[in-house]
């Protein structure tokens, strides 16, 4: 009877915490991770809150609950998502996300190579902690007053690394298991993962819709029916070797936009109802917290070594050069995200995808010397890497409005008085009438070129300072 009160208990507190921890982001910007898996931490490794049995339990379902965690929280970033506009930045998002991964797992794993890992496995390391974390990222992105292409980037960015680092691991231990590289497969296997998910998403998506449409009785328990859908279809896409996140993704995206896509595709429309976007979003704020207090639990603290924290700071400066150079050369082709450059450089939080990837070589079977070593790495990179998204979030928003009141503080009438007084003295100096009246009109062009100039510029950084502290109250 105890331990069935205690998890009731634990219910409750994590859906108290959870709400607190999004209080506290929306007053401060700090992120409810650091919150949730600090509190974690104490519950379990620091404290002892929870019994060693329970938390070897905990332990057992990890992929089983990370797998849960990361469809619903796919699904739900889909549903908000503008269809047109994630085809406008499909390309430049995959671009930027494959350029940022493969920069990270360079640096990454060339380091590790040096510190003396078989390169095999250093690539492994680099390949699970090279990926931004949907169940972060995604929210996180929601509440920031950013552009809707950055928006769209972030979060596709997101959801196919995850899919790339669970895909890719998995192909580093098999070749690891066979002690054989064949690159051609590995392409294969990418491509063709991607493909089916993507397809098997919209189609499970646009038959569902038809079924919403015309069948009153689904319509009753359209959301619980959705969820066993979208489970049927992860089944499904992995059971087929592709990728049951991307396929999650598709799902959410078509749902979401459905009146445009059925429009598109000639169908008599129909639009989801909102019910189930309420509903999604009660569930993934659910699921989120627990998942990352659940990470804080089943950390093992007391193997962490010194050296170890040294390593995961120096790969965590790694990953901050990485993204730097990326966000930095996205920019200079997407010049109209040139405003949001900092959000798209500090956005680089880990999570969902490393912690379970890091026990992947053990649950393959593949005997790896630095295993422990390599889990214990991951979850201090998913801590530093969501202190350092928090860090990066609050100090790219705020100098916004500060630029603003300089520029708006800098701006006075020396140049303006500057140029009349030397229209006026060409004006005196004149000899002749025809010199006089050329120095009178450049003297009134003067006066009201710099007027119109100083005029706008104040304008300009009222308006700007006033969206700036309009924003900075909203958030």
């Amino acid at each position: 009877m105890v331990e069935v009160l205690s998890g009731f208990l634990l219910v409750a507190s994590v859906i108290v915490i959870g709400f607190f921890g999004q209080i506290l982001f929306k007053k401060t910007k700090i992120s409810d991770t650091v919150l949730l898996m600090l509190v974690g931490l104490a519950i379990g490794p620091l404290f002892n809150f929870i019994d060693v049995p329970t938390i070897g339990f905990f332990k057992t379902i990890v992929p089983f609950f990370a797998a849960l965690t990361l469809i619903m929280l796919l699904f739900e970033g889909g549903l908000k998502l503008n269809f047109y506009k994630v085809v406008k930045e499909v390309s430049p998002a995959f671009g930027f996300a494959i350029f940022c991964f493969a920069l990270t797992v360079l640096f990454t794993a060339s380091m590790m190579f040096l510190l003396g890992w078989s390169m095999l496995v250093a690539l492994m390391l680099g390949v699970i902690i090279s990926g931004t974390c949907s169940a972060i990222i995604i929210p996180l992105v929601n509440s920031l007053q950013v552009k809707e292409e950055t928006r769209i980037v972030l979060a596709l960015e997101s959801a196919l690394t995850d899919a790339l680092c669970i895909i890719a691991t998995i192909a580093l231990i098999e070749i690891f298991l066979m002690q054989t590289l064949e690159l051609r497969q590995v392409v294969e296997s990418l491509l063709g993962a991607f493909s089916i998910a993507a397809v098997l998403g919209l189609i499970f998506a646009i038959y569902w819709l038809v079924l919403l449409r015309d069948l009153r009785a689904v319509k009753e328990h359209q959301y619980i029916l959705t969820i066993a859908v979208l489970f049927f279809l992860y089944f499904l896409t992995e059971y087929a070797h592709a990728n049951g996140a991307i396929a999650a993704l598709v799902f959410g995206l078509v749902l979401g936009n459905a009146k445009e896509i059925t429009s598109f595709l000639k169908m008599r429309q129909c639009q989801l109802d909102t019910d189930i976007n309420l509903f999604q979003k009660e569930i993934s704020f659910f699921i989120r917290t627990f998942f990352f207090i659940y990470i804080g639990i089943i950390f093992e603290l007391s193997s962490v070594t010194i050296e170890l924290v040294a390593i995961a700071l120096a790969l965590m400066f790694l990953i901050i050069v990485a993204r730097a150079v990326a966000a930095w050369l996205f920019v200079k082709i997407k010049k109209e995200l040139r405003e949001d450059k900092a959000i798209l450089q500090n956005l680089m939080a880990r999570g969902l995808a490393a912690a379970i990837l890091a026990t992947y070589p053990a649950i393959m079977g593949a005997a790896i010397a630095e295993q422990t070593a390599l889990v214990q790495i991951v979850f201090l990179i998913i801590l530093f890497s969501n202190i350092g998204t928090t860090v990066g979030v609050f100090v790219a928003k705020k100098p916004a409005v500060e630029k603003t009141d300089e520029l708006f503080e800098k701006i006075d009438l020396k140049e303006l008085e500057e140029k009349q007084k030397q229209a006026a003295t060409k004006l005196l100096r004149a000899e002749t009438k025809e010199e006089a009246d050329k120095a009178k009109k450049e003297l009134e062009q003067s006066k009201q070129k710099w007027l119109e100039s100083i005029t706008s510029q104040i304008t300009k950084s009222k308006e700007r300072l006033k969206e700036g502290k309009q924003k900075e109250k909203q958030a």
